[in-house]
């Protein structure tokens, strides 16, 4: 299996394993999942989202975010040691309020 598919699979079924999961690494915890893919795969790389919204991760020639491949055209572009510091700053936990009842089991 290929770096790429590799990559994709392992989003995928991270996305699938609970429905937050989208929702914490889309609302603040985009850099944390750079984070998790980063110590899976070394070579990844942070990109920053022009607008400064948004972190996906580019490993090889895949870049990435939770739901899966992103295709960029210039929106996208490698973090500078400032916004790393900032983005680092950033996280689900940090920016949201998760209400979670008692487990119906």
């Amino acid at each position: 299996m290929s770096d790429k598919k590799k990559i994709l699979s392992f989003l995928k079924a991270l996305k699938d394993s609970d429905f937050f999961i989208e929702y914490i690494y889309t609302c603040g915890g985009c850099y944390q999942l750079y984070k998790v893919l980063k110590s899976l795969w070394p070579s990844a790389q942070p990109y920053l989202g022009v607008h400064m919204a948004h972190v996906i991760t580019k490993i090889g020639d895949c870049y990435s975010d939770i739901h899966g491949e992103v295709k960029i055209d210039g929106d996208f572009l490698p973090l500078t040691e400032e916004e790393e510091k900032e983005v680092a700053t950033w996280s689900f936990a940090g920016n949201n309020e998760l209400y979670l009842g008692h487990c119906p089991v």
